[in-house]
């Protein structure tokens, strides 16, 4: 039985020439889990609208087609009352908070559905167990939870409703490695326990390759590509070239030539036909290091009195160094570079750039020779349009004319915002605006560049390509600095990690060293590349980063 049916849906948004969705057609059985796969901007979250009716009900646009969820039409049936019976979780779950209790947030969704105090208040309780949440949380403000936390209580607040559908889109894409493995446990519970039908919107194909029924392909509009995840995953040139990657596993077996590739790490090992060379793994050559640019001594810093968020810090950092500031949430990234940047003042200690004490530097200068680019691309875009936030900090600086027009139009070029120019930021998606704020700084040059969570929200192919433009830039000399939880991509490009835990620097050195370390990486929770934990099971030592690595050392 169908859930879900999608004929030939046509949507264009009210504005845009070009539609997002050109003629769709997806079938979704009765407790299955889909798996939806896409670059970014492809038309995932609309279409998962569309299953709620708020496309084309609430969002202007124009709509072709037909939509039928659980045998109801949605351009018909009201979306109130779809959306008892079809829960959507969004990426940002604070977009969805508007309560100031857990409590308050769970119970607003069970008011309308005429329950007692005594049901709702069971199912709340239930709702809760059911993501690892106890009943402590009812009284916290959601806001103050941890990613992970926020998430999980997103998703009771769905499942308290009882939903027949449960949406997930990219649930996991803000989270740090501990958040992503708490609400992964909570949709492997939802999966074995309730008979809900799931559809989970993911960039992160190893999730997808161990939980979904059967995945499609969304690109350019359109179902491109569908099947179980075996089928799906073993047409791994078809996907890279799209920008999607299959599991590193997956990539690594198909090189080797097996024309049905594991796609999972337990598979893999089941193999015993494969042989090891004797290879040695150097260390990256760290690339066109120059003399010291940033050095922190004994740098402290603390939000609340007695309550430091940094702990004597020392770092030497040099000209041409590409580094991954890696670690758990709360664990001082975002506030170590923001002292670097000057945006805010150490409590104890000295921070020296390019040779002179940052409070020796004006703020026009400063901003000149350290770039930073926020988390949350809303905290910078201010312009009205995509092309004046770009030129904004260059006309500051006193540029116009034609090279004003060619640097804006070479930035744009490179994050492939060109064909948005004319567009207001506040249109745009997530990703494009984490995009733009890379640009805005991009275009300024600067000698220190620091990028706060560049990847997130941007499928794979797109953070490699950020990641490989951030390498570009090293080789011309620049430092760049990334605060990041995509280690498997990070260590592609960077020659070192600064571990960073509870505002000590926990370790600073070679990747390939502090990630073959168990002890250190299950103390900070960091992220391993698939390829390097097959490897390392394998006996093999020091161990592979990449997938190209791997096929160093394997027959």
């Amino acid at each position: 039985m169908n859930v879900i049916e999608v004929e030939n849906v046509w949507w264009t948004y009210k504005g845009r020439e070009e539609p997002v969705l050109k003629n769709v057609n997806l079938r979704v059985e009765k407790g299955e889990f889909l798996g939806i796969m896409g670059p970014s901007s492809v038309g995932k979250t609309t279409l998962c609208l569309t299953f709620t009716g708020i496309i084309p009900q609430r969002v202007p646009g124009l709509f072709k087609g037909n939509v039928r969820v659980l045998g109801l039409d949605v351009k018909e049936i009201d979306v109130t009352e779809l959306t008892r019976r079809v829960g959507v979780v969004f990426e940002d779950p604070e977009s969805q908070f508007i309560m100031s209790t857990v409590e308050d947030e769970l119970v607003i969704g069970l008011e309308p559905l005429n329950l007692s105090r005594e049901e709702i208040r069971d199912r709340i309780l239930w709702a809760l167990d059911l993501v690892g949440l106890d009943k402590s949380f009812l009284n916290r403000s959601p806001l103050q939870l941890s990613g992970g936390e926020k998430q999980r209580v997103a998703i009771a607040a769905m499942l308290a409703k009882e939903p027949e559908i449960l949406v997930l889109d990219e649930p996991t894409s803000d989270l740090d490695p501990l958040g992503k493995e708490e609400v992964l446990n909570v949709i492997k519970r939802i999966r074995d326990e309730l008979d809900i039908t799931i559809v989970v919107v993911e960039h992160e194909s190893e999730i997808l390759a161990e939980l979904a029924d059967r995945l499609v392909l969304l690109y350019d509009g359109k179902v491109v590509l569908e099947g179980s995840p075996k089928e799906f995953f073993s047409e791994v040139p078809k996907l890279i070239s799209i920008g999607v990657y299959p599991p590193q596993i997956t990539q690594l077996f198909y090189q080797l030539g097996r024309n049905s590739p594991p796609i999972t790490l337990s598979e893999a090992l089941k193999y015993e036909v494969l042989k090891l060379k004797k290879a040695v793994m150097e260390a990256r050559p760290i690339k066109g290091v120059g003399d010291i640019i940033v050095e922190c001594r004994n740098v402290s810093f603390s939000y609340e009195e007695d309550k430091f968020a940094l702990k004597n810090v020392n770092l030497k950092i040099r000209l041409g160094e590409y580094i991954g500031l890696v670690g758990p949430n709360g664990s001082g990234k975002t506030t170590l570079a923001k002292i670097i940047a000057g945006l805010l003042k150490p409590s104890k200690g000295i921070v020296y750039i390019n040779g002179k004490r940052i409070e020796e530097y004006d703020k026009l200068t400063l901003s000149s020779l350290v770039g930073y680019v926020f988390q949350n691309p809303d905290h910078q875009l201010f312009n009205q349009t995509v092309w004046d936030e770009v030129a904004f900090g260059l006309k500051l600086r006193g540029l116009s004319g034609d090279e004003l027009e060619s640097r804006v139009r070479r930035t744009l070029e490179i994050v492939g915002l060109q064909e948005l120019a004319e567009e207001h930021p506040f249109f745009l998606s997530k990703g494009e605006k984490r995009r733009l704020a890379l640009a805005s700084i991009l275009a300024l040059e600067p000698k220190v560049l620091i990028v706060d969570e560049p990847t997130t929200g941007q499928d794979r192919g797109f953070s490699y390509r950020i990641l490989s433009l951030l390498n570009d830039m090293r080789n011309r000399g620049i430092t760049v600095i990334v605060i990041t939880h995509s280690i498997p991509q990070l260590v592609k490009y960077a020659d070192r990690l600064i571990v960073l835990k509870n505002g000590v620097v926990l370790a600073d050195g070679n990747p390939r060293e502090i990630l073959a370390d168990g002890s250190l990486v299950e103390e900070a929770k960091l992220t391993v590349p698939q390829v390097s934990v097959f490897m390392q099971k394998l006996g093999v030592s020091p161990i592979p980063l990449t997938v190209e690595e791997a096929l160093n050392i394997l027959e």
